[in-house]
C-alpha cells in the first residue's frame, strides 16, 4: 500500500505540482481516506523522501556487507552500486528524475532532502568508523573518515550530473571520477 500511495502521490506531484496537490487529493486517487494516508506517512513530504530513505538503507546494508580488508574508498563505490543498477533501468531512471525535478522544484522539499542527504552521510560514516575499529591496529579518524564520505558523494553528484544527457555512461563516470579522486591514505 506505502508503494501504491508513493506512486500516486508522484503521479499527481507531476502532473499538478508538489505545492498544489494536497493529501486529500492523494489519499482520493487512492482510494483512502485522509486519515488512512496518515497511517503510511506523517505528511507529503515524507512521500518524496521516502525514496531516499529506502535507497539510503539499501546502501548502508551493501556498505556492511563489504569485506572488512577493502578500502572504505572501494567500499563505498561498492555500496554505491544499488544507484548504477537503478540508473541502468530506463523506467527508474525515469522515476528517479520525476522525483528529482518535484525534489528541485519545492524549496521546503529541496531542503528535507539535503538534510536527509546529510542523514545518509553520517550514518554510511559511522559505519566506516565501527568497520574501521574492528580491524586490529587501526585508530580510525571520524574526520578523515566523513570527508571521505563526502568526497565519494561528490563523485557521485558529478557522474549524476553527466548522466543527465548520458545515463548509459553513470556507471563509467562513477568509477573514472572516483578513480581519479581516490584518497592517498584513509584514516
Amino acid at each position: 500500500m506505502q508503494s501504491r500511495i508513493a506512486r500516486t502521490a508522484e503521479e499527481l506531484f507531476v502532473a499538478k505540482g508538489f505545492e498544489e496537490t494536497t493529501v486529500d487529493e492523494i489519499a482520493a486517487a487512492v482510494g483512502m481516506s485522509q486519515r488512512s494516508f496518515f497511517r503510511y506517512f506523517a505528511s507529503k513530504d515524507e512521500v518524496v523522501l521516502d525514496s531516499l530513505e529506502r535507497l539510503g538503507l539499501e546502501l548502508a546494508v551493501r556498505l556492511e556487507a563489504r569485506p572488512l580488508d577493502e578500502t572504505e574508498w572501494d567500499s563505498l563505490r561498492h555500496a554505491f552500486e544499488p544507484i548504477v543498477e537503478r540508473l541502468a533501468d530506463p523506467a527508474m531512471r525515469e522515476h528517479d528524475a520525476a522525483v528529482q525535478k518535484i525534489v528541485n522544484a519545492s524549496p521546503r522539499l529541496f531542503a528535507a532532502y539535503l538534510g536527509r542527504l546529510d542523514g545518509l552521510q553520517r550514518s554510511l560514516s559511522e559505519t566506516l568508523m565501527e568497520r574501521a575499529a574492528r580491524r586490529p591496529g587501526r585508530a580510525p579518524d571520524p574526520v578523515v573518515l566523513r570527508a571521505v564520505v563526502g568526497g565519494a558523494f561528490a563523485c557521485l553528484h558529478a557522474a549524476m550530473v553527466e548522466a543527465v544527457a548520458r545515463p548509459d555512461e553513470f556507471g563509467r563516470s562513477l568509477d573514472r571520477t572516483m578513480a581519479a579522486l581516490r584518497p592517498a591514505a584513509v584514516c
